[in-house]
Formats: C-alpha cells, sequence, structure tokens
C-alpha cells in the first residue's frame, strides 16, 4: 500500500507546483532569490525520485509477507512519503499565509525565506535518507522479484486450496439450492442456436463459496461430458502455464474417468498424473503448440472446463483458440470477483451469489460448529453467544465455516465462546490465528488486485461506521477533497464515481439503492471486508478508528481519525499529521473540535454531520488547507466572518444546520465546487449576490431566489446539480435564461413560491445532458405548449416530477412527448383533470408512474402499447377512483400495483363486499400483476391488504 500512499502524495505535488499560488510565488522578483528556487529543485527532484520507486513498489507489496527486510523498506518508504507531504503542506500554508492579512507580501515573502531555507533542508536530508534504504537493492531493477512474487497455478501457493476444492463436504452445501438447480439446469441446456461452447459465469465477493458451488455442481456432471477439467487461475497467471495445466487436468480426468490401476491405492500424486502420459515435452512448448495440443484433444469431444477465480478478461482471450471448438454441447464456467470478467459469459447465463439470508446462515453454522454430535443443534446456553457471531459474519459463508470449526475444538461455555466473540477482529487479522488464514488471506487477495488509484478509496470505506449506509455522493465529494483522484478529461467526481463502480463491481461494496437514472444511490461495506480494511488502514496508519468511548484516544502517527464515540480524553500535543476528522454519532463536542483544529492545522476534511455543536471555533479559518467543510444537521447558527480565508475550500455543505445568514466572504471560497445551503422550514436564507463569482461550482443546491440572484446564475455554467426555492413570476424571464446557459446541467430543481405559477416557459431552453428535473408550481398552461416542442430533444432526461403543475386533459399530453422518460411523479394536484388517457406507443421507456393527490381523477385509460415497459404504478389519494384502470391488462410487465386510499366503492369491489359480482372481470384482468396492495382506513384504523 506505500505504492497508493506514493501515489496520491506524486498527485498533490503535481497539483502544488501547478497552482496558482506556487506561480505566482515564483514569478515574482523579490522570490526570485536563492531560497525559493532551491527549494523548487529540491520539491521537482523528489517528484522524480517517487515516480522512479512506483514500478518497485508494486512489486516489492507482493513479497512483504515472504520478506521480513522488504516489509521494513515498505514501511520506511512510506513514512518518508509522510514526511514529503508534510512539507509540501507545510508549503502550500505558508504560500497561503500570504495571501491575506493586513501586512504586505513583499513583507510576508521576506519572513518566509528561513521557512523555504528549513524546506528545502529537509527534503534534501528526505532524499539522502530514501538513497540508504534503496542501497540495499539494484535500484529500481525488479527483475528476479517479479518471478518470485508471482502466483503459480494450482500449485505453490495456491496448490492446497486448488486441490481441496475438489472435497466439497455436503454440509457446506446451504442456502444455495436455488443457484445450484440454475447451474444444473444450464450445463444441461442444449441450444440449437449455439454453435460454440457456452459460457457461464458466477460472480460473488471472495468468500461467498463460488468456488464450493461450482465443484459441487461440477462433480455431479462431470462424468456426462467426454472431458473435462477444472482449473484455478491466479491474479498474475502467465499463459503458457495456464495452457499447460488446462491439458494436463483433461488427461488428468480422462485417466481416472477410464482406468483405475490395480495399485491406485499405493501410488503417490505424481505417479497419478504420469500414468496417462501428455506429450513428453508440453512444459518445453511454444504458445503455438500448446494451443493445437488443446485443440486437437479436444476434437469430437463434449468438454466441461472450470477456470476457477478469474481475475482478468485476458483469460479467454489469450485461451480461446486452443478452446472454441465447434462443439456446442461444451461448457465453460468461471467464477470471478470481477463483474466484467463475468460478463465474458454468454447472454442470461451470469449470476451473482449474495450472502446467505434467513435462517441458512444458522443452519451453516451449526452444522460446523456441532458436527461432532449427531443432531448438530446448539446447546441452549450458547445460544445467544453463538447467534452475535453468527450475525457478525454477515452472511459470508467462509467467515461463518471458518469460525465455526474454529469453536468446535473450544469448550462449549459461555464464557470461552464469549472471549472469541470479543476478540474475533484479532482472530481475523493477526498472523498467528488460524482463522487469519483460512479467511484473511483469502479476502486480502481483492485488496493486493487493487491498482494504486483504488486503495486509498477502498481502505477509506472503513472508516465509517459498522453496517453504515454510505451515501454514494458524500463518498465521491469526500474522496476528491482528499486527493484520492485527479481531473482528466472529465471532472474529478465523474472520475471517482468509477471508482466507486470499480469497487462495487470487484464486490468490495455492495450497492444499498440505486436511483432514478441508475447510479449506485448509496453502498456499504460488509463487516469482515470492513475488518480487512482496519487492520490495513492501521499498519498503514492511514485511519485511525476511534469507536470505544471507555478507551483513551491514544498517540498515533495514523494520517486520519474517525470519531465513532465520544472521546473522554483528547492529547493536545502538536497533530501536524493529522489530515482529515469525520464525526459521527453526534461525538463531538465544541471543546474537543477546539483541541482538534488548535493542534491540526493541516486538515483537508472536517466532516462533522449531525455534531451536537452550536458553534464554530475561530480556528477554523486558520485551515488554510482545508477542502471539505461538513456541517449538516448540525445545530450551528452563524459561519465566522472570516471564512473567506479558507482559499483552499472545495465543498461546502450546510444543509439541514440551523444557520440564518451567510458571511459575504463565502463568495472568496472561489475554489468552492459544491455548496449545499440550509434548508430550514420556513426561513429564506438569502446567498450573497456575488456568488457570480464562484464559477467552479457544480452544486448549488437550496438558494433562495431574489432579481439579483436569478441573473448572477447565469455566470455558473459549470453547473451539474442546481435547486432554487421560492421563485416569483418576475424572475422567471431571468432564471429560464440563466438555465439555459448551463450547458452542463443533469440535475435542475425549480420550486416557485407558493400560489406561484411557472410562466413564460416558452423562454426555457432546457440544457441536453439534464437527466432529472423537478418542477413545483401551477404550469403556465399557455407557455407550455412552446417549452413542449423542445421535449424530443431531451434523450437524457428519465426522470420527471411534478408538484402543484395542475395538468388536465389537454396539457398532459405534451409530456408523451419525452422520448426517454422512465420514472414520472406526480404529486399534490399535479393532476388536476378528472380523467386521465395514456395513448397507445406513449411513454416506451416509463418503468415507474406515480400519481398522488390527484382530487378530480376518476377514470384512468390505458390504450394497447401504451407504457410497453412499466414495472410500477402507485395511485395515492385519489379520492374519485371508483375502478381500476381501464386497459390494465395490457401493461404486461406490471410487477408491483399499489393503489392506496380510493373511492370507497373500488374498495369494496376489490375486496368483494360490493353489490354484484365483479370479482371475476376485475380478478382476470389484473392476474398478470405479482404484487397488487390496497390501503384503506377501517374504523379510524389504516388497513394495507395485499390482494390475492
Amino acid at each position: 500500500m506505500a505504492e497508493a500512499v506514493i501515489s496520491a502524495l506524486l498527485l498533490k505535488i503535481g497539483i502544488t507546483i501547478a497552482s496558482e499560488a506556487t506561480k505566482s510565488a515564483t514569478s515574482q522578483l523579490l522570490t526570485r532569490i536563492s531560497a525559493m528556487k532551491e527549494l523548487m529543485k529540491d520539491i521537482s527532484e523528489i517528484k522524480d525520485e517517487l515516480e522512479s520507486m512506483q514500478s518497485f513498489l508494486q512489486i516489492a507489496e507482493r513479497l512483504k509477507k515472504k520478506d521480513e527486510s522488504t516489509k521494513i523498506f515498505i514501511k520506511q518508504t512510506r513514512d518518508l512519503a509522510f514526511d514529503i507531504e508534510d512539507i509540501i503542506d507545510e508549503f502550500t500554508y505558508k504560500l497561503g499565509e500570504e495571501q491575506g492579512g493586513v501586512l504586505p507580501r513583499a513583507i510576508k515573502r521576506c519572513r518566509n525565506i528561513k521557512t523555504w531555507d528549513d524546506l528545502s533542508s529537509k527534503l534534501k536530508e528526505i532524499k539522502i535518507k530514501l538513497q540508504n534504504i534503496m542501497e540495499r537493492r539494484t535500484r529500481y531493477d525488479t527483475r528476479g522479484m517479479e518471478n518470485e512474487a508471482r502466483p503459480l497455478i494450482a500449485v505453490g501457493g495456491s496448490k492446497s486450496r486448488a486441490e481441496l476444492a475438489h472435497f466439497v463436504e455436503e454440509d457446506n452445501i446451504v442456502g444455495i439450492d436455488e443457484y445450484k438447480n440454475l447451474l444444473l439446469r444450464w450445463l444441461k441446456d442444449e441450444d440449437e442456436q449455439q454453435r460454440q461452447p457456452i459460457i457461464i459465469s458466477v460472480l460473488g465477493m471472495g468468500g461467498l463459496g463460488k468456488t464450493t458451488l461450482v465443484t459441487y455442481v461440477y462433480n455431479i456432471i462431470k462424468a456426462s461430458f467426454d472431458a473435462c477439467a477444472w482449473v484455478a487461475v491466479s491474479q498474475s497467471y502467465e499463459t503458457h502455464d495456464l495452457l499447460r495445466q488446462i491439458r494436463k487436468e483433461f488427461q488428468r480426468e480422462d485417466r481416472k474417468k477410464r482406468e483405475v490401476p490395480n495399485n491406485i491405492d499405493t501410488m503417490d500424486y505424481t505417479s497419478l498424473v504420469a500414468k496417462r502420459e501428455v506429450p513428453n515435452n508440453i512444459d518445453t512448448m511454444d504458445y503455438r503448440s500448446l494451443v493445437e495440443e488443446i485443440h486437437t484433444y479436444l476434437q469430437c469431444k463434449n468438454y466441461i472446463l472450470i477456470l476457477d477465480d478469474v481475475w482478468s478478461t485476458d483469460v479467454m482471450d489469450n485461451i480461446n483458440n486452443a478452446l472454441l471448438t465447434s462443439n456446442s454441447k461444451s461448457r465453460i464456467v468461471l467464477t470471478t470477483r470481477i463483474r466484467n470478467v463475468a460478463k465474458l459469459a454468454n447472454e442470461d447465463r451470469m449470476f451473482e451469489l449474495k450472502q446467505l439470508e434467513g435462517d441458512h446462515p444458522w443452519i451453516l453454522f451449526c452444522k460446523n460448529a456441532f458436527w461432532k454430535s449427531a443432531n448438530k443443534i446448539c446447546p441452549q446456553p450458547l445460544e445467544q453467544c453463538a447467534k452475535k457471531i453468527v450475525e457478525k459474519c454477515g452472511g459470508l459463508p467462509l467467515a461463518i465455516v471458518s469460525i465455526a470449526r474454529l469453536l468446535s475444538f473450544r469448550e462449549q461455555t459461555d464464557s470461552e465462546w464469549e472471549k472469541v466473540y470479543t476478540d474475533l477482529e484479532w482472530y481475523l487479522t493477526n498472523n498467528e490465528s488460524k482463522l487469519h488464514e483460512k479467511v484473511h488471506d483469502v479476502l486480502k487477495l481483492s485488496l493486493d488486485d487493487l491498482p494504486h488509484y483504488l486503495r486509498n478509496c477502498f481502505l477509506y470505506c472503513s472508516s465509517f461506521p459498522e453496517d453504515y449506509t454510505i451515501v454514494s455522493d458524500r463518498l465521491i465529494r469526500l474522496w476528491v477533497a482528499e486527493g484520492f483522484v485527479e481531473e482528466r478529461e472529465r471532472t474529478m467526481e465523474e472520475v471517482a464515481e468509477d471508482c466507486l463502480n470499480e469497487l462495487v463491481h470487484r464486490c468490495l461494496l455492495q450497492v444499498v439503492y440505486r436511483n432514478s437514472v441508475g447510479r449506485a444511490g448509496a453502498c456499504r461495506m460488509h463487516d469482515i471486508i470492513r475488518v480487512l480494511a482496519l487492520s490495513e488502514s492501521k499498519e498503514l496508519s492511514f485511519f485511525m478508528v476511534y469507536e470505544h468511548s471507555r478507551k483513551k484516544l491514544q498517540s498515533s502517527e495514523a494520517r486520519r481519525l474517525s470519531i465513532l464515540s465520544n472521546i473522554t480524553n483528547y492529547c493536545t500535543e502538536d497533530k501536524s499529521h493529522l489530515r482529515s476528522v469525520l464525526v459521527f454519532n453526534y461525538s463531538m463536542s465544541y471543546d474537543l473540535l477546539k483541541s482538534v483544529l488548535r493542534s491540526s492545522k493541516f486538515l483537508r476534511v472536517l466532516e462533522l454531520e449531525g455534531a451536537l455543536i452550536e458553534k464554530l471555533p475561530s480556528e477554523i479559518c486558520n485551515l488554510f488547507n482545508l477542502h471539505y467543510l461538513g456541517l449538516r444537521a448540525t445545530k450551528i447558527k452563524e459561519l465566522p466572518r472570516s471564512i473567506g480565508k479558507l482559499r483552499n475550500l472545495q465543498i461546502l455543505d450546510l444543509e439541514r444546520s440551523n444557520i440564518e445568514k451567510l458571511p459575504k466572504g463565502i463568495t472568496e471560497l472561489q475554489k468552492l465546487r459544491h455548496l449545499f445551503l440550509p434548508r430550514n422550514s420556513g426561513k429564506n436564507i438569502k446567498a450573497p449576490v456575488g456568488i457570480r463569482r464562484l464559477k467552479g461550482l457544480q452544486s448549488l443546491l437550496n438558494i433562495t431566489a431574489t432579481r439579483k440572484i436569478v441573473r448572477n446564475v447565469e455566470a455558473l455554467t459549470e453547473l451539474r446539480t442546481f435547486e432554487i426555492t421560492g421563485v416569483r413570476t418576475h424572475h422567471y424571464a431571468d432564471l429560464w435564461n440563466s438555465i439555459t446557459k448551463m450547458n452542463h446541467l443533469s440535475d435542475l430543481f425549480v420550486k416557485s413560491e407558493r400560489g406561484q405559477e411557472l410562466q413564460q416557459l416558452g423562454t426555457l431552453r432546457l440544457p441536453l445532458p439534464i437527466q432529472r428535473l423537478y418542477l413545483r408550481g401551477e404550469l403556465d398552461k399557455n407557455s407550455l405548449p412552446e417549452l413542449a416542442t423542445s421535449f424530443g430533444s431531451l434523450t437524457n432526461l428519465t426522470t420527471l416530477t411534478l408538484s402543484e403543475a395542475k395538468l388536465d386533459e389537454a396539457t398532459f399530453p405534451h409530456l408523451q412527448e419525452l422520448p426517454s422518460l422512465m420514472h414520472l411523479m406526480l404529486y399534490e394536484a399535479a393532476y388536476d383533470g378528472m380523467k386521465l388517457h395514456f395513448q397507445a406507443t406513449s411513454f416506451p421507456k416509463l418503468k415507474e408512474l406515480w400519481i398522488l393527490n390527484a382530487p378530480k381523477l376518476s377514470r384512468v385509460e390505458i390504450e394497447r402499447g401504451a407504457m410497453a415497459s412499466l414495472n410500477t404504478l402507485y395511485l395515492k389519494h385519489c379520492r374519485e377512483l371508483k375502478e381500476l384502470p381501464y386497459g390494465i391488462e395490457y401493461l404486461t410487465t406490471l410487477q408491483d400495483l399499489d393503489i392506496f386510499y380510493p373511492a370507497e366503492e373500488l374498495v369494496e369491489l376489490l375486496l368483494g363486499e360490493g353489490e354484484g359480482d365483479h370479482s371475476n372481470d376485475w380478478r382476470t384482468r389484473v392476474r398478470h400483476i405479482p404484487n397488487f396492495t390496497i390501503a384503506f382506513t377501517r374504523d379510524g384504523k389504516h388497513v394495507l391488504e395485499r390482494i390475492q
């Protein structure tokens, strides 16, 4: 992980050298003195040295477990990298001091001459130290190391795991019957259209039981194929080695099927493999010869090949020529932790294993913890503790089985098992523990495979509390503020989102939900993965997580601090190494915050969301390097007047705080990328007029409309997300003109003052990237048709939410011009007509339709072909709706139908309480809908009932 530290440091050095402050300082005549010139030279040289070391460290990281001297070397290098970072931040900090205050800049620059001398001397010392620790090795020459570091295929380090995979116990096959049956069916199915072997993939995070499942099925079905082979693939495989192993495994299985020697009981492994000869020269064959050998062997054979634990899409490219015969009955099965690898499968031949749910984790645990007893039932005195242990495993079969086996050899007393539960983290991360080898080493493969640009992002997620739902946008902004990503041809936020998606695709983060445009809205880190990440973070001084209020906060060199519970004792010694403080669970007092700010002048991130503090210490404005200030949901009432001194601030989150007024100094924060203003009920927080100076803003939420504001926001052309409230009739001409100039806008929220109409819509030209649009207020019926003429070009608009719009039979058809709409929400009298008609071919991509509080709506008509992709239809508080929508039988893709609080006549019809018997008619029309729920009131109580 030293490689990731140096990568982030190089990014920081590059940004520092390229910054306007550095350019300004080095261009001034007064600073063209030896001190500044020498320092800039030293910074440049140390940057070159670090760049040269990167590739060396990449290989050395793999060796540190085998070689103690390499481990020491990596730690020393990492510590020196931290020292360099301190120097760069000190340099940036001192440059920042020159920008403000009352003294002339020339005087300040002269004062800093000694500082530049000191920093230059420190860099020279570090450079000598770097050279000293490299002397014992051939400088940056990784030849020879690579071969030692590269894992072998199904031999050496991975041999035991590959060999043991063939001996799957029935007791470990729990909760995966559905997957087992599906895999068996795919292996047996014959497709007359298929001309080549079918590729099947099984995706999932490490430890979920992919290998167990596939091997179990393989052992059941392999006899029905002419040839079969099971091969474990490593992270750093060699194509030649892989092809040789495939050929040998085919031969080995062929021998086992066709010949059983008389002396099999006394034969060793080598004799067994050699019994049926492969070509004598296979170990010296070149690529072409190996391909031809396998291809010839597989001719006219139906074969099954298992490629276990595949990490790269290149694998299939490299062996395709040997395997792709014209035999369509053959099967290739991949297991992988990487989604892109899983996508190599044929269409609809991929599935993703999930954690065990329901009773399955408990059943699996009992089978392995009490394997000595006949009934395999947990004794009642142990049950409470055992269930806590199972819950801690989070449905991960590898952890459940490994911990259960460990406990099976312990004394069956509550006190003994409580010790294991208390020390579970030690068992998972300590080299002396057998559990460490079984669980930690398997999961750590995923971490070892991460490229350097993802490692810091991954470790950062462990700073959040256990089972915490991490909002993706918040995580992305934190990564940007930490300096983990760099701006390329796209924004840092877009690059960071790619990193998030890659961690999801590598099964290291779990998606909690996706938003209306399909983005991961929130994610979570599995508990066992978090334990691994915390262990790595502690070893690397990357993060210290304080989560036990009974313990004293120990002195640490960690660069970041995550506070999950109240700190009783905080040491006020210099903590200039500290770069980030994240606070959770309201665990921050004013005095503690003041101590943190006084001792940590180089802070980049201060996240105080939910903290019960009412005032910010004045020291906050001394944090020149601060990039992120999170005050969401705090009780803070005002910002310091000198907030403008935070010239590097990129994210300022004030949402749901008690701030009532913004200081003018906010307009000095010209590096600000995201500004979230307070959302206080009944209070309009007006932004300073000079907000037009913040030209780099990408997010501006909850700004209150004034005549000047709606004109000034036209300068904010980098905005991606824009929310404006309290808009009045006289604002619209200027507001629409400003929005039209926001060429990158993807999310737009416009909220009129209550009772005000959204007018002059004809002058609004929505930016083409727009994805989500929210409008609150009555839509001007005269200008809406002109706006609708541009709807056909809005191919990115997938989500439309209207509130109080008062559409009717004449105006609603304009919405049907939107070609890509997937989510349509009509709230609070957004529809004010009596009849709602959906024309054939309208809304072809619509998946979700919500209609709430349509007071006059009594009839919904759906023509055949309308809403051909609809999954969810939600009708709530449509009090005049007495019948089911006409044509609902045409919605063949509908999965969920919710009708809440309609007219009493419709409730009686659906419950079979009305006069006459129409049940056969309506039941026939909705029988294709799996989930149909109604809600109504009876005797003053709310009733929710599912219609069968």
